[in-house]
């Protein structure tokens, strides 16, 4: 099951875009470092990271990097998130942790504070569903966020994800495991939904 998994994210049309009314998400560049290094100089936006973030150019191009090597590896799918009209990235997006052989994924993003509260997590949370459920044909996502980070769990919430249940995750920064809640979304409850807009080319396949 796995190298049929895999076999999927080497073909040729297996989307590196996605786009929405408002953002696209499209595959991460080294060239993103300086500016993944400005919005990650607020320590607000990193807060809840388990990692250290970047403190130079340098750490911010191995932060890329090694999203690149992931994807070479054909294990995950890390983006840039872009505004559709200025073309400026605005966060990282992430589908990774991915599971064939319980069919699930998991969704991380971070964007820059100034783009909070407009949106935009849940447009691009939008497009990463579709992608997890509609071109690869997983069964469930998870969400995995901080007891503390209450923007996050309530954008979760307003997706219809559900909390099913609590873990310790080790946080590096920290030199401590970190509580969080375990949000998961199925399927099911995914096709429940309504879908107000598509997006352009993403083929169904089964994992």
């Amino acid at each position: 099951m796995w190298e049929r998994f895999r076999a999927h994210l080497t073909e040729t049309d297996s989307p590196r875009d996605l786009t929405g009314p408002s953002v696209r998400v499209r595959r991460l560049e080294l060239d993103d470092a300086p500016r993944i290094l400005e919005l990650l100089d607020d320590p607000e936006v990193s807060r809840f990271f388990l990692w250290e973030p970047p403190h130079d150019l340098m750490e911010a191009e191995q932060y890329v990097q090694g999203f690149l090597q992931e994807i070479e590896q054909r294990s995950a799918y890390h983006f840039a998130v872009m505004d559709s009209a200025s073309d400026e990235l605005l966060g990282v997006a992430n589908l990774y942790h991915i599971d064939a052989r319980a069919g699930e994924a998991e969704i991380g993003i971070w964007l820059g504070r100034e783009y909070w509260g407009q949106g935009v997590q849940q447009e691009v949370n939008r497009l990463l569903l579709r992608l997890g459920f509609e071109a690869l044909q997983l069964r469930r996502i998870l969400f995995l966020v901080a007891t503390g980070n209450r923007r996050a769990q309530a954008a979760f919430r307003k997706l219809g994800a559900a909390e099913h249940g609590r873990t310790m995750l080790r946080s590096q920064r920290q030199q401590r495991r970190v509580e969080h809640l375990v949000y998961r979304l199925e399927v099911a409850q995914w096709q429940a939904l309504d879908h107000r807009w598509s997006v352009p080319g993403l083929k169904s396949r089964r994992v």
